[in-house]
């Protein structure tokens, strides 16, 4: 999904540099393993802006080597809709992540804690 500044906000409402940071905290989550939007903001030293996280997650561009897909709400939950969605939980599957509706079922297991900025 495209980048769209009324729906998801100012690009820089955390700082200059914010989404790059994101984008390489999510560059540091194998294969097989989840983490949450929360997960990325506490590694960022930032643990309130979960939200920016997602806006950030959004904003990744077409072709790039972030990988999106590995980024899930609390509780395992994909937060995505649509044809996105579909692309997550095929993403998820190729990575041996059992998904069902839109749930990472065995979360607690696949979940990447202790996430570092690199």
């Amino acid at each position: 999904m495209p980048y769209d500044r009324n729906r998801h906000g100012p690009r820089r409402l955390v700082g200059p540099g914010f989404h790059a940071r994101v984008h390489a905290v999510v560059r540091t989550v194998p294969p097989g393993f989840v983490t949450t939007y929360g997960d990325i903001a506490a590694a960022l030293g930032s643990p309130r802006v979960a939200r920016q996280v997602g806006f950030a997650m959004a904003a990744v561009p077409a072709g790039s080597d972030v990988p999106w897909w590995r980024v899930v709400a609390a509780g395992g939950r994909i937060s995505i809709r649509g044809a996105a969605a579909t692309r997550q939980c095929r993403h998820l599957r190729s990575e041996g992540i059992t998904v069902r509706a839109t749930r990472v079922l065995d979360f607690a297991q696949r979940r990447c804690l202790g996430l570092s900025t690199p």
